[in-house]
């Protein structure tokens, strides 16, 4: 998959899962949350969490894609479900995160968190329609800078950067 995030759940030897199943209790909604940056971070996960579910069965109804991003981010998460559906192709498994704040902007006009990512997509596949893992995916660890803002009372990806894989090491 090109890019991709993901929680610390899960054991990593449990091999793909299903990844509309949560693997924890799930997690308050971002605008539950008192702390900004944890919000934020909510926010970012909730982004992941709704793209790998809509990969996983692409149906091209981007409407959950719109309360949950704008811009740019909006646009990536609506061209992993579209590439689903024109390769015939959908994803399985979970995605685990290694999320840190690079970066916030909180004033009583201005909410924004960056935070940097070293997600880690070993544990998912790219499926054909028959279920058989396609030839020439990567994955692996990569690092995903993306900006959260606080807009009309809601926390929204706005921006998505994810670099090539092997660009972060989950390691300090």
């Amino acid at each position: 998959m090109a890019a991709t995030a993901c929680t610390n759940t899960g054991d990593a030897s449990d091999g793909p899962t299903d990844p509309t199943t949560p693997a924890t209790a799930p997690t308050p909604a971002p605008e539950q949350i008192d702390d900004p940056e944890e919000a934020a971070i909510a926010a970012y996960t909730r982004y992941w969490d709704t793209v790998m579910a809509a990969f996983a069965a692409p149906d091209g109804d981007f409407s959950d894609f719109e309360a949950i991003a704008s811009g740019q981010a909006l646009e990536q998460a609506q061209a992993i479900e579209q590439r689903g559906l024109d390769e015939g192709v959908h994803g399985a498994g979970t995605l685990r995160h290694n999320i840190t704040i690079k970066d916030s902007l909180l004033t009583d006009e201005v909410q924004q968190v960056v935070v940097t990512d070293c997600a880690d997509s070993t544990d998912t596949q790219v499926l054909d329609a028959e279920g058989n893992p396609v030839a020439g995916e990567e994955y692996g660890y990569q690092e995903v800078q993306a900006r959260m803002e606080f807009v009309d009372q809601r926390w929204m990806v706005t921006v998505m950067a994810v670099q090539d894989f092997g660009s972060c090491s989950p390691d300090p």
